[in-house]
Parts: C-alpha cells; sequence; structure tokens
C-alpha cells in the first residue's frame, strides 16, 4: 500500500474531494533585457499590436466566463491591460533603445513600485500586471501557452499558482485545486471560492505532487493528503443538523458593482458596498452628479434593508489617478483610506453628499432600504469623530467605521456616542496585527483567518463594542467561511457580511446553529495554538454538538 503524506496550506472551501494529479504547464522566464537591433519604430509597432492582440484575448475570455467572480476579475485585468499610461511607458523605453519586451519589463517595474504594498483589492493588481506583461511577452514571442485538459476524467489541477486567464480554461473535470503560491485573499482562492472547486492554497511541498498521483484535498483540514482515502459523503457536512428557521446573525452581502448587487437580492442587505471599484481608471474625477448616478444603479438593483457604503478606501500607492497623490516608500502605512480626505477634501464632500442624494432618490422609488456610510482605515477617536460630523452634515443618521487597524481596537469605549456600528475588515486587520504583506505568498500562513491571535483580538473588539452599546460586523473575506462566520457569532460579533458567491453557504449553516452551539465553536476555537487546530477544534464542537 502506498504511503499516505500530508501536505499543509490554506484551505478554500467546505467538500473533500479525491482525485489525480494533474500538473498546471510551469510557465517560462522572461527573456533576459536587451536594447533593440531593430530600431523603435519597430519594436512601437511590436508593442501596440500585442496590446491590442490581449485586449482582443480578454474580449474573448470575458464572453466566455460564465462565473461571475472570474469575469470580474478578467475585466479589471483586461482594462489594467488597456491603460494608456502602461503603455506610454513601455513605449518610452523602446524608443530609449530598448527592444519591446525589455520595454514592458521596465515599465511593469515603475508600475510595480506604486502598486507594492497596497491592501485589498489593489494589491492583487501587482499579479496582474505580471499577468498581463507575461501574455503580451508571451504574443510578441510567437508562442502559445494554452493547457489542454483532457475531456473525461477527474484531475487536482497542481500549480505554482494561477491566473484568471488560466482558471477560465476549466471544465468540469477539475474538482480540486493545490497550488504553492497564493493566500486567503488570491484570484485563485476567490474563483475557487466563487466556483466551489476546493482548494489548498499556499501549500508547503506543492512541488513535491507529480501527474497521476491520488490525491485528498480537505480544505475543511487545510490538507492536501497524498495517497488519501475519502471518508466523508459528497454532502456539507452539517447537513445533518436541524434548520433553526433563520441565520443565528444577520448575513449581508459584499458589493463592488450592479452585476454583484442583483445577484445578493436575497442577502439580509449589503454590509459593504466598496465604492473605490467604481473608479479604478478613472483620470478625472467623477463630478458629484455622475457619482449619485453609480450609487444609485447599485441601490436600485441590489436587497432591501440595510446597506453599509464604505467611503473611498484609496490611497497614494493606488492607481486612481484623480486623487493626485505623490508615490509613497510604504504605502501600506501611507496614505490610505481616511487619510485621503485631507489630500482630496473635494472629493470627499462630494462622496458624501452624492451617497446620500442616491439614497433618496431611491427610496423615493418606494424601495425599503436604511443606507449608511463607514470609512475604512480609522485610527484614532479624533478621526472617528471628524468622520461623524461630517457624515451627519451630509445627513446621514446612521454612521460607522471600519476596524483595520489594530490601534483603534484599544480605544473602542471611546466611540460610544460618536459612531453606531463598526465594520471589521479581517484582510487588512490581519496584515497589520501580523506584519505580513497581504500579497506576498511567502508568509500566506500568518493571514490564515483561523489564526488563534486574530480570534482573539476579534473576540475583544466583540465584547468592548457590547460594552460600548455599538453594533459590530465582519466585512473581511474571512465572513464568507461559514465554520468562521458561527465562530464569530458565538465571539460576540453581530452580523458578517460575505462574498456574492458565499453568502447561501454561511445563512445555511448559521441557520443550522444556535447560540449555544456557537459559542462552544468559538471557546474550542479560541483554545487552539495553531490555525488548523482552531478550525478543526471548531468544527468537531459542532459536529459532537
Amino acid at each position: 500500500m502506498a504511503s499516505v503524506r500530508i501536505l499543509e496550506g490554506i484551505g478554500v472551501g467546505t467538500r473533500a474531494v479525491r482525485a489525480e494529479v494533474l500538473r498546471w504547464s510551469a510557465r517560462k522566464p522572461l527573456p533576459a533585457m536587451a536594447k533593440s537591433s531593430l530600431g523603435p519604430e519597430v519594436e512601437v509597432n511590436t508593442l501596440s499590436k500585442a496590446i491590442a492582440n490581449l485586449e482582443n484575448q480578454y474580449a474573448a475570455k470575458i464572453k466566455a466566463a460564465t462565473d461571475k467572480d472570474l469575469r470580474e476579475i478578467l475585466e479589471a485585468q483586461s482594462a489594467f491591460a488597456s491603460d494608456p499610461e502602461l503603455a506610454d511607458m513601455a513605449k518610452d523605453f523602446c524608443v530609449q533603445g530598448w527592444d519591446a519586451p525589455s520595454g514592458l519589463q521596465l515599465a511593469m517595474g515603475e508600475f510595480k513600485s506604486l502598486l507594492e504594498g497596497a491592501g485589498g483589492e489593489f494589491g492583487e493588481r501587482v499579479a496582474d500586471l505580471d499577468e498581463i506583461v507575461y501574455r503580451l511577452i508571451q504574443w510578441m514571442s510567437g508562442e502559445s501557452e494554452e493547457t489542454i485538459l483532457p475531456t473525461i476524467g477527474s484531475f487536482i489541477i497542481v500549480a505554482d499558482d494561477l491566473t484568471p486567464m488560466d482558471t477560465i480554461a476549466f471544465t468540469d473535470v477539475v474538482v480540486g485545486v493545490v497550488t504553492k503560491g497564493g493566500g486567503p485573499t488570491s484570484h485563485t482562492a476567490i474563483v475557487c471560492r466563487s466556483r466551489g472547486i476546493p482548494a489548498i492554497v499556499a501549500c508547503t511541498g506543492a512541488d513535491e505532487l507529480v501527474n497521476g498521483q491520488m490525491v485528498v484535498v480537505d480544505p475543511d483540514a487545510s490538507q492536501a493528503i497524498i495517497n488519501g482515502e475519502l471518508a466523508d459523503i459528497d454532502v456539507d457536512w452539517w447537513a445533518a443538523r436541524t434548520n433553526q428557521g433563520g441565520p443565528l446573525i444577520q448575513v449581508m452581502a459584499n458589493v463592488g458593482s450592479v452585476a454583484d448587487a442583483a445577484q445578493v437580492k436575497s442577502a439580509n442587505g449589503v454590509g459593504l458596498l466598496r465604492t473605490e471599484l467604481f473608479f479604478l481608471n478613472n483620470k478625472v474625477a467623477p463630478t458629484r452628479a455622475e457619482q449619485q448616478a453609480l450609487y444609485a444603479d447599485v441601490l436600485a438593483a441590489g436587497p432591501d434593508g440595510e446597506i453599509i457604503v464604505r467611503t473611498l478606501d484609496a490611497g497614494s500607492d493606488k492607481p486612481i489617478a484623480f486623487l493626485g497623490i505623490g508615490h509613497e516608500e510604504n504605502p501600506a502605512l501611507g496614505v490610505r483610506g481616511q487619510r485621503v480626505a485631507a489630500i482630496a477634501p473635494k472629493f470627499y464632500e462630494d462622496q458624501l453628499h452624492a451617497i446620500k442624494a442616491a439614497a433618496d432618490s431611491v427610496k423615493a422609488t418606494g424601495k425599503k432600504i436604511e443606507v449608511s456610510v463607514m470609512a475604512p482605515m480609522i485610527a484614532t477617536v479624533e478621526e472617528a469623530q471628524v468622520f461623524a460630523r461630517d457624515a451627519r452634515a451630509a445627513g446621514f443618521t446612521h454612521v460607522g467605521i471600519m476596524i483595520e487597524i489594530p490601534a483603534i481596537t484599544r480605544v473602542i469605549g471611546q466611540l460610544k456616542g460618536v459612531v453606531d456600528f463598526m465594520s471589521i475588515g479581517t484582510n487588512d486587520l490581519s496584515q497589520y496585527l501580523f506584519a505580513a504583506d497581504r500579497v506576498n505568498s511567502g508568509v500566506a500562513a500568518l493571514l490564515n483567518p483561523w489564526q488563534p491571535a486574530l480570534l482573539s483580538i476579534l473576540e475583544s473588539i466583540a465584547t468592548d463594542s457590547a460594552a460600548a452599546g455599538i453594533k459590530v460586523g465582519v466585512c473581511g473575506e474571512a465572513a464568507s467561511d461559514p465554520l468562521l462566520a458561527v465562530v464569530m457569532a458565538g465571539l460576540g460579533i453581530n452580523s458578517v457580511s460575505a462574498s456574492a458567491s458565499s453568502v447561501a453557504a454561511v445563512s445555511e449553516l448559521l441557520s443550522r446553529v444556535d447560540n449555544k452551539a456557537a459559542k462552544s465553536a468559538a471557546k474550542a476555537a479560541r483554545g487552539a495554538t495553531s490555525a488548523r487546530d482552531a478550525k478543526s477544534a471548531a468544527k468537531q464542537a459542532l459536529l459532537d454538538g
């Protein structure tokens, strides 16, 4: 009998699968830097043709994408690939004597210096840039690198990492994924979660896996088990639990577009409407009227109930040109989130009034919504006071802040009477708590949302907010894990806001637990000393209860 070996990583999904390994084609290294022997005109023409070809590729892939999350990632990459600033920068290097591939790589380096260190959706764009440049150089070299999948069978795809252009090639034969790189907020994790494909990302030892091996991907245990056996039946492990008639705590949705909003009409409101996603490629600041129209479209398309709109979460490290903020050496610790208000006061004022006007116009149509606003990246009570004052002056009666910086967690009691609610962004809170870059797969294990230290700080926030009479929710990627959502409820969190594709599963499990069960799971997780043990202990507590 073949020996069983266990590889550890970060699990994505809830169901275990067993299938044969199929390694994804490894990428070739980029060509060495070289000066042109053909002249600037030829190199610039080659570059222009490559960009046009890539735009056509993206258009075809977007049209073929049936998964909403994947389609939106591809659309964002396509917009980035079409950015004239990137093309102009590369062409300038060609004029200086470099060949087209070298010009692209030099331009990529300059763009990276602007993007690295960013959090959230923006930090992931560093990987997007690598993908775009690779595809362009691939076309210029006359090569094609489309992996051809078998037409029958079941396979676990194994790779160093996967890009959205890779995952769109997945067919029904792909039942699981294992990647050496990535993390809990990587594109691979997002796409696999959205498509219901069990995955292990940031998997130590993924290089050991070879074609033909039988492997179990167990996301609950965060393990890839070589020569393992599948014990569980192909249903959610909580299916035997009695349905309590509704979720234990409020389950809301994260929204970043009209399509998102339309998809989550069954959610109990929106816990995070990301306004920065509307302006990633704007060169000129939108007018107040233009903003109002954008927000009104999303509010009209979405669910009834409470809608929490986050004001612009951007900074000098992020590609929102109209802000006019200079380059920073360490943008993750620089002018981010609410700090931008001091740099761009006109946009800040316009945004608050545009959101309020949009809310009023949509409510006037008879839609039953209550819109509130919250500010990102709040570090001090004074910052919260200033935002609350300005938001209330714009007409809002329900005002909140994001909890993403550890400093604010120590003064929650002083926020009583200042804000009405708080929303925890676990992605950035983890980044700052563990001093671990969110887009660096080398430290991805520290960003596992099951880390006991993160659970401890969530419990502390919940306790202090309850004492201050302030409602607290979680809207980070962690809230999309059904089991972790139960633990959050047990820790005292009042609501969770999950990704659009995860709302149903989170609601389902939260409907199958009562307060006693949730507290038991939370206590078990809090007693663990590792992320893996915390998740295992929480699940076992529910199975035993």
